[in-house]
């Protein structure tokens, strides 16, 4: 990815993450200059997720609020507060070039103003039977792409219905990467895809979550839309294996001073372990 890092050195605070919430405290000041980003496709339909919301009608409560573009021959899921972070650093950067970096430019979220989370860092490109993960991480020898299977998932459809988002929804269920999940699908929108890396459904995935819910994934509203569906050129990114990744974040998020090698006042480093749960512990 073509990006201007600054490097900002920060003490690590020192509060308990709670696995559900995801209150990472890893800081991660970096944007993706989006004016160097190319078009792969045109968004025919655009949904909008809440991640973890406390209240669904009020985004300042989402851990993350991301979007599924739907196009002709590939699909593109992101964060929008990331997104939202990159064009206006993007912006302050073309007449701001001092290399200084404004906090009110930190991505939004209530996992901590700023903090890195891979959920929210992760770009996922979904073409040709295949779903590709470019992943932006803390160090950046481990930023990089990998392939997977797309839709990944064997679904079990119930019998049960309910009412979501405002959409009559049917009950689907799947084990996926060592977690057991539940989504709700709608046929009202006859695309067969889903938030994050879910799919295959006969219709639309307005709600998904595990069974521990501890990672849900709502709908907050769908739009019809024609406009450039872009990416970065990620020109700089190489093959990685997943497993690579989600070991390196792993260690990341359970003990991110001693990872990241950040030392208290005294210079000693950091060894505060933290509890985490993965969204995919396989």
């Amino acid at each position: 990815m073509n990006k201007k890092f600054i490097t900002l050195i920060i003490a690590l605070a020192t509060v308990t993450a709670m696995a559900q919430q995801k209150q990472s405290k890893i800081p991660y000041i970096a944007f993706s200059n989006i004016d160097k980003y190319m078009t792969i496709d045109t968004t025919a339909i655009r949904v909008w997720y809440a991640l973890n919301a406390l209240d669904i009608h009020d985004e300042s409560t989402y851990i993350d609020w991301q979007i599924l573009e739907v196009g002709s021959h590939c699909n593109k899921y992101y964060s929008y507060f990331v997104w939202e972070s990159d064009s206006l650093s993007t912006v302050d950067y073309r007449t701001n070039r001092s290399g200084k970096y404004s906090n009110k430019l930190l991505p939004r979220g209530r996992n901590g103003h700023g903090n890195w989370n891979e959920l929210q860092y992760h770009v996922l490109i979904a073409e040709n039977g295949k779903i590709r993960t470019y992943n932006r991480e803390r160090l950046p020898q481990y930023e990089g792409y990998y392939d997977e299977p797309y839709p990944g998932q064997q679904w079990t459809l119930t019998q049960d219905t309910a009412t979501i988002s405002g959409y009559h929804c049917q009950k689907a269920t799947c084990s996926y990467h060592g977690r057991d999940f539940e989504a709700w699908f709608t046929t009202e929108v006859p695309v067969k895809f889903g938030p994050w890396k879910f799919g295959g459904l006969p219709g639309l995935i307005v709600k998904a979550y595990d069974t521990d819910h501890l990672y849900t994934f709502e709908c907050t509203n769908v739009e019809r839309v024609r406009r450039p569906m872009v990416r970065s050129k990620y020109s700089t990114r190489r093959p990685i294996k997943r497993e690579t990744v989600l070991k390196f974040e792993r260690k990341l998020n359970e003990c991110p001073g001693r990872t990241l090698g950040t030392r208290d006042m005294d210079g000693n480093i950091i060894s505060k372990v933290y509890p985490y749960d993965p969204l995919e512990l396989e």
